[in-house]
């Protein structure tokens, strides 16, 4: 998991698409990577046996007893009923079921859990309709922009030029996005609207892309964004660092 090279990911499978002449290809580790667009942050440490305990519970189908240091330096051991693990980033979570909860299901950071034992004559209790590819697509490994907001879709209306127009003609933001010239003297190439999940990495994406992308919907993302850039303002509106 996150002790794997630090820069790039290796697969000794590459997923092709349905239908390629090259499906089912085999290429060893010295032959492919696959490399994160974003900033190629250190992994977590984690505590000795956590991972395997982990590991180990889910192998087995069994729950797990954790020692559990939440964001607010909450401690709690919470016995989990694990359903699945990602890797999101550099942060390894573990999906799964609290004590006797049905729901809903939590996520939990694996460098946050200070001790981990797998319950072997404890079976886990299975969260009821869970399938992982669809808890994924509907952003349950994602966090709202806003503190306590739960993830949703929203219509998001862009302007954009420069590198983001070539970038979203290749790589789509959705399914199917709509592309709209943008009448001569807009400094805008075009307008992009898009069914997205409104999350903290969309925000820091948007953020991101400068003056290449204009908000223009939904109206509360747009203020949202307006704001977080006038406190940036705020910081850099002098050249030197004030001491």
């Amino acid at each position: 998991m996150s002790n794997a090279k630090s820069s790039s990911s290796s697969l000794g499978h590459f997923p092709s698409n349905k239908g390629s002449h090259n499906s089912g290809t085999v290429l060893d580790e010295t032959r492919l990577r696959v490399v994160p667009d974003t900033l190629r942050l250190q992994p977590v440490k984690l505590e000795p046996g956590v991972l395997c305990a982990v590991l180990d519970a889910l192998a087995q189908r069994c729950a797990i007893q954790v020692s559990y240091l939440d964001a607010k330096s909450k401690l709690s051991t919470p016995k989990l009923h694990p359903q699945a693990l990602v890797q999101r980033g550099p942060i390894p979570y573990l999906i799964a079921l609290k004590n006797d909860e049905e729901a809903p299901l939590r996520l939990y950071a694996l460098h946050r859990m200070n001790k981990a034992e797998a319950l072997v004559g404890t079976p886990t209790r299975k969260a009821k309709g869970f399938d992982l590819d669809q808890a994924i697509a509907n952003g349950l490994v994602d966090f709202g922009h806003k503190d306590n907001r739960q993830t949703n879709t929203i219509d998001l209306v862009l302007r954009v030029r420069g590198y983001m127009t070539a970038l979203l003609a290749a790589c789509p933001l959705s399914q199917e996005p709509t592309f709209e010239k943008e009448p001569e003297g807009s400094g805008f190439d075009c307008q992009v609207r898009a069914k997205v999940l409104q999350t903290g990495q969309l925000f820091r994406w948007l953020i991101g892309a400068g003056n290449n992308i204009e908000v223009l919907e939904p109206t509360e993302l747009r203020q949202s964004i307006a704001e977080h850039i006038a406190k940036m303002n705020s910081i850099y509106q002098s050249a030197t660092v004030n001491s």
